[in-house]
C-alpha cells in the first residue's frame, strides 16, 4: 500500500500463486546474507529491508528519497483480465491441473499433467505485465 501512495511502479510476487518467486526469493536473500522473509522489498535489484524497516524509512522520509528515481503511474488502474492478481486460472485446464488426453486405439480416457500451468493452476496474465 505504501508504494501505491506513493505512485509508484512496482511488482509484487506472490509465492502463494508461483514456487518459482519463492526460488527467486530464497535466491536474492541469500546473496545478500539475509534469511527469507516477508515481506521483503528490492529497489532496483538491491535489498531494502521487511515491512517494519520500510514502515520506519517512509515515516522519516527516506523512503521517499530513495523512490525519487522510481518510475512513476500517473493514472493506477487495474488489470480488467486478473484483478491486478497477476495470474488467471489456466485456460487448458481450468485450473485443475489435469488435462484429458483421449487415446485414439480405444475410447479410454486418461488424466495428464497440465503442462500450460504452474503447480497451482495458474499461468500468468497476458494482458498486464505485472
Amino acid at each position: 500500500k505504501i508504494f501505491q501512495n506513493h505512485r509508484v511502479r512496482f511488482v509484487e510476487k506472490n509465492i502463494a500463486l508461483d514456487s518459482e518467486y519463492g526460488k527467486e526469493l530464497e535466491q536474492r536473500c541469500k546473496c545478500v546474507g539475509e534469511p527469507p522473509s516477508l515481506p521483503v522489498v528490492f529497489i532496483d535489484g538491491h535489498y531494502l529491508g521487511g515491512a517494519e524497516k520500510i514502515l520506519g524509512m517512509n515515516e522519516s522520509g527516506e523512503l521517499q528519497d530513495l523512490l525519487t528515481k522510481i518510475e512513476r503511474v500517473q493514472h493506477p488502474h487495474t488489470c480488467q483480465t486478473c484483478g491486478g492478481f497477476a495470474f488467471i486460472p489456466c485456460p487448458m485446464c481450468h485450473g485443475s491441473k489435469m488435462s484429458v488426453f483421449r487415446n485414439c486405439f480405444t475410447d479410454s480416457f486418461k488424466a495428464l499433467k497440465c503442462t500450460s500451468c504452474n503447480e497451482n493452476g495458474l499461468q500468468p496474465c497476458a494482458s498486464c505485465s505485472q
